[in-house]
C-alpha cells in the first residue's frame, strides 16, 4: 500500500493564503485526492515546515511520494510562522536524496527541477490523485473532482499542529473573471475563470465543521462580488455580479452560524472595479455581506495604484476616483459597529515596482489616501508590498526595476502613511476602551506577547506582560502603535498591573503608577477614583479589583 506526505510549507498568494493559522485548500486537496484514489487515510501523513526545520530538514522515515506545496507570491510578514522559502524547498530535497518529491503551488513555477524533484506546474491534487492510480499525470483537475476530494480532505485538518485553533480558506472560485489581467497577477495562469457550486461549498464546509473546525474564510477567489457571474459580456472589462447565487451562498452559512456551528466567518478578495462599475448590484451583496459576516471583517481591495499612468501600463483593476467610491460605498454598508468595531471595511492594497512607476507615485498615492482620510472613510488596513513578477506574466516578461532614488522615494512615503495615515485610521477604528476577543497569543519577547485573532487580517496586538504561548485573552485597547494595538487582558485587573502595564493606559504617568502600586489593594473605584482623573471611561469601566 501506497504511504504518501503532504509537506505544507505554507501559501501566499493573490487569491490564496495558507500560513497559520489559515489552511489552504491544496493540502486539503491533495489529502482528498489521495483518500479518493484509494490510499488509506492512516498512510497519509501531513507535516508543516515549522516541524521540518526543528528536524534539520529531514523527514524521519521514507514515502513513496512527499507531496509539497508552498509559494509566496505576495510575500509579507507572519506573527508566529515563517513561510517556507525556495533556498528551505532546496535543502528538504538536497538533505532527503532518496526521497521522490512532487512539488505544487506557485513555488513549483520559481524552482529548478531535476533530480528527486518533480515540479508538477497544474494541478498538484489531480497528480496526487494519478500517481496513486498509477500514472503521475500533470493535468487539470475538474470541477467535479474537487467536488469530491474537498469533503475527503477535510480528515486534514486534525492533523495540523495547530488543530483546533485553525481558520479554513474556503475556495468559491479559481482564476480571474475580469476581461484581461494585472500585468503581475499569477490568477490569469489558471486560464478561464471556474466557479464552484453553492452545494459543493456547502458540502466541505459541513464537512470540515465535523472535523471540528468552526472558522472559516471565503477567500480563494479573485472576486467574491463575483461568483457565478455570467462571463460571457462585459462592461468596462467586468462581468455584471450575479446577486442570487451569493445570497443562496451567504444564507446557508447564516444557518449554520445561528446554529453555533461557526463561530468565524471572513471573506478576502473583492474588485474595487465591480463595486464602481455596478454600484447597485455590489451594493445588494454587500449588504448581505455585512449581515453574515464576524463584526471587524475586511475587504481587501487590489488597488496597487492611485497613479493613472501606472494603472494604464499595467491593465490594473480601476481608476483612481473609482477606487476611491468603492470604498466609500464598502463603508457606508460595513461602517457601522458591532461589538464595539465596523462590521466590513475596506483594506487597500498598494504594490511599489510596477512598470511606469515614477517618484511621483508615491505622492500621487500619499494624497489619494490623505483625501480618502480627511473625508471621515476608514480603511482597515493599507497593505504596501513590493512586486514580485511571476513567471509567466506580462511584468515578469518587461522585469521593470527602478532605478536607487525610487527606491529611496518608496521608503520614505511608506513610512509616511504608516505614520501619519494608517495610526490615525487605527485610532478610529480601535478607540481606547475596545474590546477584542479571543485574542490568541503567538510570541513572547522582552517581557511583551504579541497575539491576534484567529480571523482575516487581525490586528496585532501587544500586551506589556509575558503571556503563556497559544493561550487565548479577551483584550481592552488602551493605545496604539505603528499598525498594531497596546492592549492589557480584559477586563483590567487594577490590583495586580505592574508598573509598565499600568504608565500604558493613557492618563496614568509614571508617579500616578509608583502611587498606585503603593496604595493597592483597592476594593472599589471609589477607592482609585482619584487616580483615574486623567483615565478615560471607556478604559475605566473595564476594570475589576478582585
Amino acid at each position: 500500500m501506497l504511504s504518501c506526505c503532504i509537506l505544507d510549507c505554507y501559501v501566499d498568494e493573490p487569491a490564496c493564503f495558507g500560513v497559520p493559522p489559515f489552511v489552504s485548500p491544496y493540502p486539503r486537496y491533495i489529502f482528498g485526492a489521495l483518500a479518493d484514489a484509494g490510499v488509506d487515510g492512516s498512510r497519509i501523513d501531513y507535516l508543516t515546515i515549522d516541524s521540518l526545520r526543528a528536524a534539520g530538514y529531514r523527514l524521519e522515515r521514507a514515502y513513496d511520494m512527499v507531496f509539497l506545496i508552498g509559494g509566496a507570491v505576495v510575500p509579507g510578514r507572519y506573527l508566529g510562522s515563517r513561510i517556507g522559502t525556495a533556498a528551505e524547498i532546496r535543502r528538504i530535497a538536497e538533505n532527503n536524496r532518496n526521497q521522490r518529491f512532487a512539488v505544487g503551488g506557485l513555488i513549483s513555477r520559481v524552482l529548478p527541477g531535476g533530480g528527486n524533484v518533480n515540479l508538477v506546474h497544474n494541478d498538484i491534487e489531480k497528480f496526487a490523485f494519478t500517481f496513486a492510480r498509477g500514472d503521475g499525470a500533470d493535468e487539470r483537475r475538474s470541477p467535479g473532482e474537487i467536488a469530491r476530494w474537498a469533503p475527503k480532505g477535510a480528515a486534514v485538518a486534525r492533523l495540523h499542529p495547530r488543530f483546533p485553533d485553525l481558520i479554513c480558506e474556503i475556495e468559491t472560485s479559481r482564476g480571474c473573471p475580469r476581461e484581461s489581467h494585472c500585468s503581475f497577477c499569477s490568477e490569469g495562469l489558471y486560464g478561464q475563470v471556474q466557479f464552484r457550486e453553492t452545494g459543493d461549498i456547502i458540502a466541505e464546509t459541513d464537512a470540515l465543521i465535523a472535523a471540528g473546525i468552526h472558522r472559516f474564510r471565503l477567500g480563494r477567489q479573485a472576486d467574491i462580488l463575483q461568483y457565478r457571474s455570467d462571463c460571457s459580456s462585459f462592461t468596462r472589462g467586468f462581468p455584471r455580479p450575479e446577486v442570487s447565487p451569493i445570497r443562496e451562498l451567504l444564507g446557508e452559512l447564516r444557518k449554520r452560524k445561528e446554529r453555533g456551528l461557526i463561530s468565524v466567518l471572513n471573506i478576502d478578495n473583492a474588485n474595487p472595479g465591480t463595486i464602481a462599475v455596478f454600484p447597485e448590484e455590489s451594493s445588494m451583496i454587500l449588504d448581505d455581506l455585512a449581515a453574515t459576516v464576524t463584526p471587524g471583517d475586511t475587504m481587501a481591495l487590489g488597488v496597487e495604484s492611485f497613479d493613472e499612468e501606472v494603472v494604464r501600463r499595467n491593465n490594473l483593476k480601476v481608476s483612481p476616483a473609482d477606487a476611491v467610491r468603492a470604498i466609500e460605498i464598502i463603508n457606508g454598508i460595513g461602517g457601522a459597529r458591532v461589538q464595539s468595531i465596523p462590521v466590513l471595511l475596506p483594506g487597500v492594497n498598494l504594490l511599489h515596482g510596477l512598470e511606469g512607476e515614477t517618484m511621483e507615485t508615491f505622492e500621487i498615492n500619499f494624497r489619494y489616501l490623505s483625501d480618502i482620510m480627511e473625508r471621515g472613510l476608514l480603511i482597515k488596513r493599507i497593505n504596501i508590498r513590493q512586486v514580485l513578477p511571476f513567471p509567466g506574466t506580462p511584468a515578469h516578461m518587461h522585469k521593470f526595476v527602478p532605478g536607487k532614488s525610487v527606491e529611496n522615494r518608496f521608503v520614505y512615503y511608506r513610512d509616511r502613511i504608516r505614520s501619519e495615515i494608517e495610526h490615525p485610521m487605527l485610532e478610529k477604528i480601535y478607540p481606547p476602551g475596545t474590546i477584542i476577543r479571543r485574542c490568541q497569543v503567538l510570541e513572547t519577547q522582552a517581557g511583551y506577547s504579541y497575539g491576534k485573532q484567529i480571523a482575516s487580517y487581525a490586528i496585532t496586538l501587544k500586551f506589556p506582560m509575558e503571556l503563556p504561548l497559544m493561550s487565548f485573552y479577551d483584550a481592552v485597547i488602551v493605545s496604539h502603535r505603528e499598525r498594531s494595538l497596546i492592549a492589557l487582558p480584559y477586563p483590567i485587573n487594577i490590583n495586580l498591573l505592574t508598573q509598565k502595564a499600568l504608565e500604558l493606559i493613557p492618563g496614568i504617568s509614571r508617579k500616578i503608577a509608583s502611587d498606585i502600586i503603593l496604595k493597592r489593594p483597592f476594593g472599589s473605584l471609589n477607592d482609585v477614583n482619584y487616580f483615574l482623573k486623567n483615565v478615560s471611561k471607556e478604559i475605566v469601566k473595564t476594570f475589576i479589583f478582585n
